[in-house]
């Protein structure tokens, strides 16, 4: 299963991955990692797909298959040293990458648990955060200071 952990790995950090990049950033022969991603869209229901013209295409992961929305596999994914993969066959992750993306999961959360706090509905398509743009996102954002800023008025009154 190493080798199809370093595939995953390969097809979520490489930008509009083939098979001749794989081989070249993991050290896998092009036919193991055919046999991988046939294993991992058998195995793990991973939906990996081929886009584009036979020679010019690339690999994409439509869906996560068992992992449902993919967010912890691809944390792990994108924090595996492949340079060590390709040398000493082995899966190491990089710590600072994990903790930051960890970190970014957190802030995420924490802040969708605060706005349910404050009694937005994230889940309301009409209020989906990740499909603001940036203008709405800092026009919200200002409505928030605005909302819980005390006037400097009433800052002199307390001690």
């Amino acid at each position: 299963m190493n080798y199809e952990i370093a595939v995953l790995a390969a097809l979520v950090q490489l930008d509009n991955p083939t098979r001749p990049q794989i081989t070249e950033v993991t050290g896998i022969s092009a036919q193991k990692i055919t046999s991988s991603i046939r294993n991992l869209k058998t195995i793990l229901d991973i939906g990996i797909y081929w886009h584009g013209a036979k020679k010019t295409g690339h690999y994409e992961i439509e869906s996560w298959g068992s992992f449902e929305s993919g967010k912890k596999i691809l944390r792990k994914s994108g924090a595996l040293k492949l340079t060590t993969f390709k040398h000493h066959k082995r899966i190491e992750y990089d710590s600072d990458i994990l903790k930051k993306l960890y970190a970014a999961d957190m802030k995420l959360q924490n802040y969708r648990q605060s706005l349910k706090l404050e009694g937005f509905n994230t889940k309301d398509l009409s209020r989906d955060l990740t499909q603001l743009s940036p203008s709405e996102h800092t026009v919200l954002r200002e409505e928030l200071k605005k909302k819980f800023t005390r006037p400097k008025s009433t800052l002199a009154d307390h001690p």
